[in-house]
């Protein structure tokens, strides 16, 4: 079959008008990132379903994501920046547009142990209620510490975590403490990591290891693929070329593992896992609309 007509499901993307962002916000892009945009760039690696992440500059004010959502309803999935003081209105809005967890994106964040305070506690304990998960970003090396916390604050939910962009080891690389706490937290949820924004690790060039790493800890079933698109703060023309040689993981030096060959894992990394997690049915083909 043609690869074009494969389905390949962007698990990270954003969605911003230009100009556009909260008053505390450190960064104001100028160029806005629209839908047609992305799914051009995601068009050339297969047939194209995504995950619209809320970027940290927008804060808790997620309407361009439900804009994004309701113009490709059964392409699109979300991500959405909600805190403790959300109403169960807005959370069963979010929902119903396609919504499936909340981003905890902690990075260099001086107050995040917030997130096994007792308001926070209860959120958890109410998108559990949805069946939603908490994606976490952090700064690099302070993954193992900060998602350690995070599962205190879970509690004896079940509401799954997802791992930004390699998990975000620090100068340790594949010794860094994050994998071992993914795997004693695995023990008692599903536990996901996105490989994707190699740019924003200590070491770009390592994360076909920090991809070896992840296959070992977490098995095949739980790797997700993601553009990061439009890569801010590390715009460039190289960046469409790296989504392409992450989206092509794993290459021929990878054989498979076990009984599963190659192509096998390259599915379930491409589209079969974003499916299971974000409740995508690859097939179903919805013309894009203007969001």
């Amino acid at each position: 079959m043609n690869k074009s007509a494969l389905p390949v499901v962007d698990c990270h993307f954003h969605v911003f008008d230009a100009d556009v962002a909260a008053p505390s916000a450190r960064y104001r892009p100028p160029y806005a990132a629209e839908l047609p945009d992305w799914h051009r760039l995601v068009a050339t690696l297969g047939d194209p379903y995504g995950v619209v992440v809320q970027t940290s500059f927008l804060g808790t004010d997620n309407a361009a994501l439900l804009a994004a959502l309701r113009a490709m309803p059964a392409r699109l999935r979300g991500v959405a920046v909600v805190d403790p003081g959300v109403t169960d209105d807005a959370l069963r809005e979010l929902h119903d547009a396609g919504v499936r967890g909340i981003r905890l994106n902690l990075y260099r964040d001086p107050d995040w142990q917030r997130i096994a305070t007792a308001p926070w506690r209860a959120l958890f304990a109410r998108i559990a209620g949805l069946g939603w998960h908490v994606e976490l970003h952090t700064d690099n090396g302070d993954g193992g510490t900060v998602l350690a916390q995070l599962d205190a604050g879970l509690g004896d939910t079940s509401v799954p975590v997802v791992l930004d962009h390699f998990g975000r080891p620090g100068a340790a690389g594949t010794a860094d403490a994050i994998f071992d706490v993914a795997a004693a937290v695995r023990e008692r949820r599903q536990v996901w990591v996105k490989f994707s924004a190699p740019y924003r690790l200590v070491v770009p060039g390592d994360w076909r290891l920090l991809a070896q790493k992840w296959l070992d800890i977490l098995g095949a079933d739980r790797l997700l693929w993601g553009s990061d698109w439009p890569w801010t703060n590390h715009e460039g023309p190289a960046r469409a070329e790296e989504c392409a040689a992450l989206s092509a993981w794993p290459d021929t030096s990878l054989p498979g593992i076990g009984e599963m060959p190659r192509e096998a894992l390259a599915d379930a990394f491409r589209w079969r896992n974003a499916a299971a997690l974000y409740g995508f049915q690859p097939g179903i083909h919805v013309p894009l609309r203007s969001a």
